[in-house]
């Protein structure tokens, strides 16, 4: 793998938009600790509108130049891992956060003491038009907003929230050893995260086997130390939500997002029931393949495209291509964005594994991932785009404080560009084994972010209540708890290797305590909004205005504007129509 010095400069990402250089950047970061200690002038006087609106726009101010400081330092930070500079100025900036927040500790407090009656005409005043998402926030929130002085004892105690995730990002990225995989031919091969997934896809049935095995056996040398990080974030999502005066951590979660739990509830019962459709793709794949027993370790596996490689032209002109159905603007700008170096494309020695997309506010988006010329990397790069183009759209139409939406809202544009492009891709082509190839991807997807997502999502329900319960988690219970879900999800008929116990260590979300749901909800909103817009129930204006419009309202509300609502089962019913209607065509060409 190449260093980041020998990448040519044009595939990697440019931030002299956020600060020219590191040491702008460093005189950006003197600067803002004396606005900060600013903030401290309203305490005690947030009982009008004037000092309200002051204080409201002086933190807007604020929140601007601390985004832009973190995402630069973050950003540059996970170009290369180990390299100590930029960790440094990423810590250094955390540290500017947690007094940020110590510093701003007094203002929920002092706002929830007002009455209803101000706080709502405020929420009416146009003056406040900016800040509706802050004010409806505080007025919603008061009973879990506790005294001034535990509000900054948390504010300090928020400094270490992070911390567990921290530790497991920097042990996957920078720790973390595998042992080399063997292939058919006994060739002893090199093993990370970016080549498991090349040995997954690979036609070698014994190194798909064994990359398998040493992807999540690996977890096995470090389990103790994995547990014990775990459970620590899990105790933290229990404190923090105890401190509220929630009744659990799940009630936290959906209480901030304004999600009701019907939806939770609809999602792993629905899921629970058309298990059948999981075990029958992989009962069709077996077929396809030959095999005598489908394994887990066969999941990734598409023979039917003999390993097609792009290049990052041709994967953004495709995308560009099937996004067309979207409008000229919104592929003009993924274009844009291609070619003013706002995509870190190609792998290096120490970058961070996988692919994700960020934005400052009143900045402009950055996408980072690690492409191979890959099918899959191509279904990746439209994922990505997709997150780009909410934030800009929200961020272009709303202000600062009502741009940000939530994250329940966050995997739904990204997965809209996954299927648009998933089905551009089906129907370019005359070839059986090319239609076969992406079905196979679609079906892999669904997988993989419902039913895998929904899975992650129960483990890690279970733990959470074991520990609100007081119950006894230790490393085997973890372990045991991970396995039996696994097997309840794929059934008899898959063989199921012991080394999947330990699956469950390696997966970052699970230091975000139930996020990894959304991912299930987000697919199954995005296959409802491809479906609405392909039979006209909504327009491409109703699609761009769910996109610009931040959080403005709840996000069940705005999946309202593009003909989804979570609350019913209709939603489910219609993602699991389109489920069964892609396994029917894939049993049908495995006949021809």
């Amino acid at each position: 793998m190449e260093k980041r010095s020998q990448i040519d400069n044009r595939y990697k990402w440019d931030f002299s938009d956020y600060f020219k250089n590191d040491e702008e950047w460093g005189s950006g970061y003197k600067e803002i600790l004396p606005i900060i200690n600013s903030i401290k002038e309203y305490n005690g006087k947030l009982n009008t509108k004037e000092s309200i609106l002051n204080c409201f726009k002086l933190l807007e101010r604020l929140s601007i130049q601390l985004e832009a400081l973190y995402i630069y330092a973050n950003c540059k930070r996970d170009e290369d891992v180990s390299n100590t500079k930029y960790q440094a100025m990423l810590n250094k900036i955390l540290s500017i956060l947690t007094e940020y927040d110590v510093a701003c500790s007094f203002i929920e407090p002092q706002l929830s003491k007002l009455e209803d009656k101000f706080l709502k005409k405020l929420l009416e005043d146009n003056d406040f038009k900016d800040y509706k998402k802050f004010l409806h926030d505080i007025i919603r929130e008061k009973p879990h907003i506790l005294s001034e002085s535990c509000e900054e004892i948390l504010s300090l105690v928020s400094s270490y929230k992070d911390a567990f995730s921290q530790i497991h990002s920097n042990f996957e990225s920078g720790d973390l050893k595998f042992n080399k995989v063997k292939n058919s031919k006994g060739k002893l091969l090199p093993m990370n995260h970016k080549l498991a997934d090349i040995y997954l896809r690979d036609k070698d049935e014994v190194l798909r086997e064994n990359a398998y095995k040493e992807l999540h056996g690996a977890g096995k040398r470090y389990n103790n130390f994995l547990s014990a990080n775990y459970l620590g974030s899990v105790k933290k999502d229990v404190f923090f939500a105890r401190v509220r005066h929630f009744d659990s951590t799940l009630s936290s979660a959906l209480f901030y997002e304004e999600v009701d739990k019907i939806v939770y509830q609809n999602l792993l019962e629905n899921v629970e029931k058309n298990l059948f459709l999981n075990q029958k793709f992989f009962e069709i794949k077996r077929k396809l393949l030959g095999l005598k027993k489908f394994k887990l370790s066969d999941i990734y596996f598409n023979p039917f495209v003999s390993h097609k490689k792009y290049t990052f032209d041709s994967a953004i002109n495709i995308v560009c291509d099937a996004l067309s159905i979207l409008g000229k603007d919104y592929t003009d700008y993924i274009r844009y964005m291609a070619e003013n170096r706002m995509i870190d494309i190609y792998p290096n020695e120490g970058k961070v594994n996988g692919a994700y997309e960020t934005m400052a506010t009143k900045k402009t988006p950055r996408v980072l991932i690690n492409f191979m010329g890959t099918a899959y990397d191509v279904s990746t790069l439209a994922h990505e785009l997709g997150h780009a183009m909410h934030s800009v759209l929200s961020d272009k139409n709303q202000s600062t404080f009502n741009a940000n939406y939530t994250i329940f809202l966050a995997e739904i544009a990204s997965t809209v560009n996954e299927t648009i492009l998933n089905n551009y891709m089906l129907n370019a082509t005359k070839n059986k084994n090319e239609k076969i190839f992406f079905l196979n991807e679609f079906l892999s997807t669904f997988y993989a972010t419902v039913f895998r997502q929904t899975m992650f999502a129960d483990f890690e329900d279970k733990i959470h209540k074991k520990v609100e319960n007081n119950e006894d988690v230790s490393a085997k219970i973890l372990n045991d708890t991970y396995f039996e879900l696994v097997k309840k999800f794929f059934g008899k008929k898959v063989k199921i290797f012991e080394e999947v116990k330990y699956e469950w260590n390696g997966i970052p979300h699970f230091y975000t305590a139930y996020y990894v749901y959304k991912y299930a909800t987000g697919l199954i909103s995005a296959i409802n909004i491809v479906e609405n817009l392909r039979t006209g129930k909504i327009t491409i204006d109703d699609y761009i205005k769910f996109l610009s419009s931040g959080c403005i309202d709840t996000p069940l509300n705005l999946l309202k504007i593009v003909g989804v609502d979570l609350t019913t089962i209709e939603p489910f019913n219609i993602a699991f129509k389109y489920l069964s209607e892609r396994l029917a065509m894939l049993d049908k060409l495995s006949k021809k």
